[in-house]
């Protein structure tokens, strides 16, 4: 988004580690992480990625883009060291958009009240959230998206969009909270 002059903060615990820290990581678990993939590989949808080796080398071109950019990003303060649902160092509606994707809903075991605190924290400095996926670690819908839903749709517009993306089985819904005031 930076290369193409938009406008984008990102916050992540992952922020706190030097570049070298986090690439170090990478080398660490890559063969695990692919290991793990050959053997789930029934439970993704080989459509626009077509093969492991092609996801290895997506993820890896992805995380080689992400380290060049990595200092600059810290120095400008578009990769910030954050922990949700601590209170974000910014105003009221003061973003446009808040993305989470692949962490909020999808780690259950951090329970109701750390989620439902994480967006109403997103929220506070959001004019629209977004959720993606919408399912738990193994791809599972849980009683926790009806129970955010239920909590939100008191003072929020709620809906879930279907996208045309779906990688791992099932994934393919977002959830999409707004503020009231915003069409």
């Amino acid at each position: 988004m930076t290369e193409r002059n938009g406008s984008v903060i990102s916050f992540d615990l992952i922020y706190q580690f030097s570049k070298e820290d986090i690439e170090k990581r990478i080398g660490e678990v890559r063969t695990t992480i692919m290991q793990q993939m050959r053997e789930n590989m029934d439970n993704y949808v080989w459509k626009n990625i077509k093969s492991l080796e092609e996801l290895e080398s997506t993820r890896m071109s992805a995380m080689r883009k992400f380290l060049s950019d990595y200092e600059k990003g810290k120095a400008e303060r578009r990769y910030v060291f954050h922990e949700l649902p601590d209170k974000l160092p910014y105003g009221a509606d003061y973003f446009d958009i808040g993305l989470s994707s692949h962490f909020l809903l999808m780690y259950t075991s951090l329970g109701y009240n750390f989620h439902i605190a994480s967006m109403t924290e997103m929220l506070r400095v959001c004019k629209e959230i977004r959720i993606f996926p919408i399912v738990d670690l193994d791809a599972n819908k849980t009683d926790l998206i009806k129970n955010v839903i239920d909590y939100f749709q008191r003072d929020y517009n709620v809906e879930i969009v279907k996208t045309e993306y779906e990688f791992q089985k099932g994934d393919n819904k977002l959830l999409i909270i707004r503020n009231r005031d915003v069409i």
